[in-house]
C-alpha cells in the first residue's frame, strides 16, 4: 500500500468574512472545497453609465465648440473657447479617474457557476485572488 503525503493545514488568507485554507474557501458565511473550483476567472464590470454619459457629451460639446470658433472667428472666443470647453472634459476626466471597478471572481463548482468574490478594492480583490490560486497549488502538491 501506498504511504499518501499529507502536508500540514495552511491559511493563506483571513480578513473580514473571507477565509481560505488549503482545503476551504469560506466567503460570508457560504463554503466551498478549494480542489472543486475550477475555471477561475476574474471580470471587471463596465464603466458606471454616468461615466460614459459625461465623457460622451464632453466629445460632444468639444466637437461643436471646436466648430463654432473655428467658423465664427471671434477673438473673444479663441480666449474663452478652451475654458468652456474645459469644464466639460474635466468633469469626464475626473469622473474616469474617480470611479471604482467593480471586480468579481466566478468559478465553475460542481455542475453550477458561483460568484465567489464581489469586490470594490481592487487590492484585496488580487490578494483573494492569488491566495486562491496559492491554496490550489497546495492542495495539489499535498495530493500528490
Amino acid at each position: 500500500m501506498e504511504a499518501t503525503r499529507r502536508l500540514p493545514r495552511r491559511t493563506f488568507y483571513r480578513d473580514g468574512d473571507i477565509i481560505i485554507t488549503d482545503r476551504w474557501l469560506t466567503i460570508s458565511g457560504r463554503r466551498f472545497q478549494v480542489a472543486e473550483l475550477v475555471n477561475l476567472r476574474a471580470v471587471r464590470r463596465p464603466a458606471h453609465p454616468m461615466t460614459v454619459a459625461s465623457t460622451a457629451m464632453a466629445c460632444v460639446l468639444v466637437a461643436a465648440m471646436a466648430t463654432f470658433v473655428a467658423l465664427s472667428g471671434e477673438p473673444a472666443l479663441l480666449f474663452g473657447g478652451p475654458l468652456l470647453v474645459g469644464l466639460p472634459a474635466g468633469v469626464a476626466v475626473m469622473s474616469w479617474r474617480l470611479r471604482r471597478n467593480d471586480l468579481t471572481l466566478f468559478a465553475e463548482y460542481g455542475d453550477a457557476t458561483v460568484q465567489l468574490v464581489d469586490d470594490l478594492e481592487e487590492r484585496r480583490f488580487n490578494q483573494v485572488c492569488r491566495a486562491l490560486i496559492r491554496a490550489r497549488e497546495y492542495d495539489e502538491q499535498a495530493n500528490r
